[in-house]
């Protein structure tokens, strides 16, 4: 009877769920794509804007410039000619119970804005946002103290085992594009305010840019917002943003590699990988399970039971597969004793090599799929993650329907296709391994 609720519960949850997760889209008078999913239960309105204004043309001389735009947005704006301070739009945000914040990745620069769906409120957090907006001042002053934080940043990861694993297994899977590159101390210190207000001016436009809105509002209402958000910028970008493609390995040209970085941490940390699909490539679904199955199910997983369980190398092994617009590696990763490291690497190859040549059982395919499909709604269950999802939808040109259909495409997985996928996008001989604290 326990199990019959559960099931009923769970199927309960996801029917709701998902029937809430309708995307509505439309184009804006601005240009602007919009994504809205109407959530009535909750008074709050979550909005999210994606411009690509990402750090992937950053200057070579000034890596990190993209990311230091974004986070000077809020940092001053000059209103009907009088300076709005970043101690303002900190106070405006608490008297209005709202959240207001930028960021900026390698393809992307992102405003987030959650206020309460009160009219009043939501009217005041748009206005103030776009202030925001419409004259980042970029002050100098401000700058230098966000560029000392920075250069502190990069000082103490740099020192981190983990920073610099990242940073090799980054170069040796993007070689010379531009997603291998990090900003460091001198990039860092030669951005300037010019520089900012330059990139700003730019690249952030209102045509072409992708608003996701999550919460207790409806199409005409939201219109009418964004129609006083999205004046405060061009509405045609200065400078089209270049991204150039990811390339796949050349299986002529590299082979086994292993590199090894010395470090005085207790322990190696290895990663070992290989650039594998974009997040529009229909192995998607079967890269997605067959993953769960080798690395990405935590204890149930292969290299647990392989790595973990057999053999103690390492509490916690791993891998997961990250696709986006563009090709996206797969991973696998773990720490271990330094005097175990080329035994750990050896025992991961193997489980990598033999999942790749033969595939999952048939118990372990319908366990995976069983797991992922009612693991779905934990993916929505709150505004803040629908939203994360809906943006995603919306970056990477996926199908309206994605989340409606997601739990049908997790069904359909067989057996046949995640070996055809995995042998299709991985070959253990051709991937990448960097161990950190290596022997």
């Amino acid at each position: 009877m326990k199990k019959i609720l559960a099931t009923i519960v769970l199927s309960f949850a996801t029917t709701l769920t998902q029937a809430n997760a309708v995307i509505n889209h439309w184009v804006h008078s601005s240009g602007a794509l919009v994504y809205l999913v109407e959530a009535r239960t909750i008074p709050m309105i979550d909005l999210q804007i994606d411009w690509y204004a990402g750090s992937v043309n950053d200057p070579k001389e000034k890596l990190g410039l993209a990311a230091m735009t974004a986070s000077l947005i809020d940092k001053g704006s000059m209103v009907n000619g009088r300076l709005m301070s970043e101690t303002s739009v900190s106070d405006r945000l608490a008297d209005l119970g709202a959240g207001l914040s930028f960021s900026a990745s390698a393809e992307r620069a992102s405003m987030r804005l959650r206020t309460l769906s009160d009219e009043k409120k939501k009217a005041a957090a748009i206005d103030l946002a776009s202030s925001v907006l419409k004259a980042p001042v970029f002050d100098s002053r401000i700058l230098k103290r966000e560029q000392e934080r920075t250069v502190s940043a990069i000082k103490e990861a740099d020192l981190k085992p983990e920073t610099k694993l990242s940073k090799e297994f980054d170069r040796q899977m993007y070689g010379q594009h531009p997603f291998a590159d990090s900003p460091t101390i001198k990039t860092i210190q030669a951005i300037k305010s010019e520089d900012l207000k330059r990139f700003y001016a730019s690249r952030y436009a209102a045509k072409g840019s992708k608003i996701t809105v999550v919460g207790d509002i409806g199409r005409a209402e939201l219109d009418q917002l964004l129609d006083r958000l999205m004046s405060s910028i061009p509405r045609e970008m200065k400078e089209q943003q270049q991204v150039p493609d990811v390339l796949k390995f050349d299986k002529n040209k590299q082979a086994n590699l292993v590199i090894k970085i010395p470090h005085e941490a207790q322990q190696a940390h290895i990663s070992m990988g290989m650039p594998a699909i974009a997040r529009k490539d229909p192995d998607y679904f079967p890269m997605l399970v067959g993953n769960y199955i080798l690395g990405g199910g935590g204890f149930v997983s292969r290299l647990v039971k392989e790595v973990r369980e057999k053999r103690g190398l390492a509490y916690s092994v791993y891998s997961y597969v990250a696709p986006g617009r563009q090709i996206g590696p797969y991973v696998a990763g773990m720490q271990t004793q330094k005097a175990q490291a080329d035994l750990a690497v050896d025992v991961m190859k193997k489980t990598i090599g033999d999942f790749i040549a033969n595939g999952p059982t048939d118990e372990e395919l319908q366990a995976a799929k069983n797991n992922l499909v009612n693991g779905f709604p934990l993916r929505i269950d709150s505004n803040r993650k629908l939203l994360d999802n809906v943006s995603s939808i919306a970056w990477n040109d996926l199908p309206l329907d994605t989340l409606d259909q997601w739990t049908n495409e997790l069904r359909k997985v067989t057996k046949e296709q995640v070996i055809a996928a995995f042998k299709k996008n991985l070959d253990v001989n051709q991937m990448v391994t960097v161990v950190v604290g290596a022997p």
